[in-house]
C-alpha cells in the first residue's frame, strides 16, 4: 500500500513537472525535482538527460543532490561543460558552491586549460582553475596563477598551506604585486626563507632590494649588517631622506665608502654627519659655514662639539658677515664669553638687530648669574643640613656592654670587676679601645683619633667619645 502511494505521488509529480516543462517554466520544473524525484537515481539523470536536451541544463543545476545522494560524476561534469561554453561566471559559482568529491577534478581542469588556449588571460577561468589546483592540492600551480592575477588571496593561500618553499624564485613576482606585505612576510618567515637567498633573488631589482634591505635594517640594525655598505648606494639612490638616519644608527657602515659615496652626490649634511665621525671637525665646520651657509647649523654643530678650537674657527669665518655675527651674538653666551666676539668685530660694522642681540647677552648673563647664585643657596642649605644630621648623629649614646671588644688587643672591653676603675675611649665610628691600648694623645698632633680609620684615612667619624669610671 505504501509503495503504491509512493508511486503514485511520483506519477502525478511527474505529470505536473512535465506539464511546467511544456509550459516552459523551466525553473519551476527544476525546482519540484526535489521533492518528486527525492532519491531515486534514475529518475534524476533522467530528467538532467531530459533537461540537456531542451537546453536547460542551467536551471537544474542548483537543484542537483550534493549531500549523501549523489548522481554520476558524469551528469555533474556534462553540465560544468555546459557552464564552460556559455557562462564563465556560472562556472566559477557552481566550482566554488560544489564539493569537489562530485566530479573528476582533473578532466575539469583540462576543460578549462583546453579553453585557457583561446582566451589565455581571462581572469575568471584562471582563478578558477587556481581553485581547482588548490582543491587538488596542487598549491604551487595555484600559486603561479594568483601570482600572474595579482590576487588578494595569494598570501593567504601561502600562510595555510606552508609554500614558503615554492616562492624563493618568485620574490619579484611577490614584490611587484605588494612589496610592503611582501617584505613583511619575508621577515617574518626568515628561518623559511633567509635573507641571503632574498638579496641574491632581488640583485636586478635594486630599488626592491633597498624596500627589503631598509625594513630589515628598521627591524634589527644588525641582522643585515654585511649588506650596509652596499646600503649606502641604494639610500643615496631611492631613499635620500633616509640616509642620514641611516648613517647615524649603523654601526657596520665602512665610513670612507660613505663619504666618498656623499662627496660625489654633494650631499653636505651626510658629509657633514661622516666628517665628525671620522673626527675631522673642523672640515665638517667648514662645510656647513662655506656650502650650507647655515648659522643656526654651525653654532648647533660646535654646541655638540664642545670645542673651544672649534668656537674659535666659527668666530674667525663669522667676523666679517654681519648675519652670522648677529646668529652668534644670540646663541654663543653660554657656551663661549661673547666679549671675545665683540672685541672683534671691526668698528662701522653695520650689524642687524645689534641691540637686540646685545640685550640678549645681559639677559643670559643675568640668569646665569641668578642660575649660579640659586646653586650657591641651595648647597649651603644642604651643606648646613647635613652637618646638623652629623651632628645629631653624633651625640647620640653608644651602648657599650659585655660583648663589645677592644679593637686594638681583642679582650672584652668591660672589666670582670666592673668595681675597679677602667677607662674605655669609644669614638663616634663605633669603634671602641681600652684608653691603655691607644698612643698617648702627646703623641698624636691633633688628639687623639681611631687608629683603624685613620689607617683608612677616613674624617669627621672617627673623633674621640671618651667613657671614664
Amino acid at each position: 500500500m505504501y509503495c503504491s502511494l509512493i508511486y503514485l505521488f511520483q506519477k502525478i509529480g511527474m505529470a505536473y513537472i512535465n506539464h511546467l516543462v511544456e509550459k516552459g517554466d523551466y525553473d519551476t520544473a527544476a525546482r519540484k525535482c526535489q521533492k518528486v524525484l527525492g532519491k531515486n537515481m534514475d529518475l534524476w539523470e533522467n530528467e538532467v538527460y531530459r533537461f540537456k536536451t531542451i537546453g536547460q541544463l542551467k536551471a537544474i543545476s542548483q537543484y542537483l543532490p550534493r549531500g549523501d545522494l549523489r548522481l554520476r560524476p558524469a551528469i555533474y561534469e556534462m553540465i560544468l561543460h555546459e557552464f564552460l561554453k556559455t557562462d564563465y561566471e556560472g562556472f566559477a559559482t557552481l566550482i566554488r558552491e560544489w564539493p569537489g568529491e562530485l566530479y573528476n577534478n582533473m578532466t575539469i581542469v583540462q576543460a578549462v586549460t583546453d579553453h585557457l588556449k583561446n582566451d589565455p588571460t581571462n581572469s575568471i577561468l584562471l582563478t578558477t582553475l587556481a581553485e581547482l589546483y588548490t582543491y587538488d592540492q596542487r598549491y604551487d600551480r595555484a600559486l603561479e596563477i594568483y601570482l600572474r592575477l595579482r590576487h588578494k588571496d595569494v598570501y593567504q593561500l601561502i600562510h595555510k598551506h606552508n609554500l614558503f618553499s615554492s616562492i624563493d624564485d618568485k620574490i619579484v613576482l611577490l614584490m611587484d604585486f605588494d612589496k610592503e606585505k611582501a617584505v613583511d612576510m619575508l621577515l617574518d618567515n626568515e628561518d623559511k626563507i633567509s635573507t641571503d637567498r632574498v638579496v641574491d633573488e632581488l640583485k636586478d631589482r635594486p630599488k626592491l632590494l633597498h624596500v627589503y634591505l631598509h625594513k630589515l635594517f628598521k627591524r634589527d640594525h644588525h641582522k643585515g649588517q654585511k649588506y650596509h655598505e652596499r646600503q649606502i648606494s641604494l639610500y643615496a639612490e631611492y631613499d635620500r631622506p633616509n640616509l642620514l638616519p641611516f648613517l647615524r644608527d649603523s654601526t657596520h657602515c665602512p665610513l670612507e665608502k660613505a663619504l666618498e659615496i656623499c662627496q660625489q652626490r654633494h650631499f653636505v649634511e651626510e658629509t657633514v654627519f661622516l666628517l665628525s665621525r671620522m673626527g675631522n671637525c673642523r672640515r665638517a665646520l667648514q662645510m656647513i659655514m662655506e656650502e650650507l651657509g647655515d648659522v643656526d647649523k654651525a653654532i648647533e654643530f660646535a654646541k655638540e662639539q664642545d670645542d673651544a678650537e672649534l668656537w674659535e674657527d666659527l668666530i674667525s669665518y663669522s667676523i666679517d658677515k654681519p648675519p652670522f655675527i648677529t646668529g652668534l651674538l644670540n646663541n654663543i653666551g653660554t657656551h663661549v664669553d661673547p666679549i671675545l666676539l665683540i672685541h672683534r668685530i671691526k668698528e662701522g660694522m653695520e650689524i642687524p638687530n645689534l641691540r637686540d642681540s646685545l640685550v640678549k647677552i645681559l639677559q643670559d648673563y643675568n640668569l646665569q648669574i641668578l642660575l649660579r647664585e640659586g646653586c650657591k643657596k641651595i648647597l649651603v642649605a644642604d651643606s648646613l643640613s647635613l652637618l646638623q644630621k652629623m651632628n645629631r648623629t653624633q651625640m647620640r649614646g653608644v651602648r657599650v656592654d659585655e660583648e663589645n671588644i677592644c679593637e686594638s688587643c681583642h679582650v672584652t672591653i668591660l672589666p670582670s670587676d666592673t668595681a675597679q676603675p677602667f677607662s674605655v675611649v669609644v669614638f663616634h665610628c663605633r669603634h671602641m679601645f681600652h684608653k691603655e691600648c691607644l698612643p698617648s694623645s702627646g703623641t698624636i698632633p691633633g688628639g687623639q683619633y681611631c687608629n683603624i680609620c685613620s689607617a683608612k684615612r677616613r674624617g669627621p667619624g672617627s673623633g674621640i667619645l671618651e667613657m671614664k669610671k
